[in-house]
């Protein structure tokens, strides 16, 4: 019985839900859902620039882009 009710406060409290753009109902909840997505689309903007500029040193430098060892 305690691993069902687990199970049932991690889904209804922890899981992130599609229908809250993917947060947890407890954060959807407590604070700003608003920042907290905006933070989520920040690192995401961050992380993709910072790919790029990699891939960009990786064909100008000395290692073949996309290239496996």
């Amino acid at each position: 019985m305690r691993e069902i009710s687990r199970i049932v406060h991690w889904y209804n409290n922890e899981r992130m839900h599609s229908s809250l753009n993917y947060l947890a109902p407890r954060d959807n909840c407590r604070g700003n859902p608003d920042e907290l997505l905006y933070i989520r689309e920040e690192k995401l903007r961050i992380g993709r620039m910072k790919r790029k500029e990699k891939n960009m040193n990786k064909s100008k430098g000395g290692e073949m882009a996309g290239y496996v060892s």
